[in-house]
């Protein structure tokens, strides 16, 4: 060490330790200094060398690929994006062979009964007006006149319903 940062050492040392420990850990400082001076550190074999090189070009080249990978990656993003907001920003355009296919047929929709067009709507009509016929006689209290229960007619009713939710 030279004397300029050796005088700087010894300074510091005295702001951390009194003067006996600061000059102890002076001269263990030089010796340890001289000793490393004596017996320089072996050279690694080229080898060594070589494989470290290898392992940290192999490292950033996939590193650089990693990032070049992902900047292609947005770049692709970036462009289908625009894209889309191209198509979607031209708005709705009136397309004539556009078909649309009608849930109920339209023959009853042109019928003025619709109730009496469809077979289950007749038939579902039907049933739920002969349960409402048996229980405002059941309420009525005239059992002999309807001859079912309430239950019966609970269950019946929904029979129907699982029926109609069926479809």
């Amino acid at each position: 060490m030279e004397d300029h940062a050796h005088d700087n050492l010894k300074d510091l040392l005295r702001q951390f330790f009194n003067a006996a420990d600061a000059e102890m850990a002076d001269a263990d400082i030089r010796t340890g200094e001289r000793l490393l001076g004596e017996y320089p550190a072996p050279m690694p074999e080229r080898e060594t060398i070589l494989r470290i090189k290898k392992q940290v070009a192999a490292t950033v080249w996939r590193r650089r690929r990693i990032a070049q990978t992902l900047r292609r990656s947005v770049a692709v993003a970036a462009v289908v994006a625009f894209a889309l907001l191209g198509v979607l920003s031209r708005g709705p355009t009136s397309r004539t062979d556009m078909f649309h296919a009608a849930i109920i047929p339209a023959a009853i929709w042109d019928s003025d009964n619709i109730a009496a067009a469809d077979v289950d709507l007749v038939y579902f009509t039907g049933e739920v007006r002969q349960i409402e016929s048996q229980l405002q006689a059941l309420n009525a209290a005239d059992d002999e006149a309807a001859g079912v229960t309430v239950e019966d007619l609970e269950t019946e009713l929904i029979q129907i319903e699982t029926e109609l939710s069926k479809g």
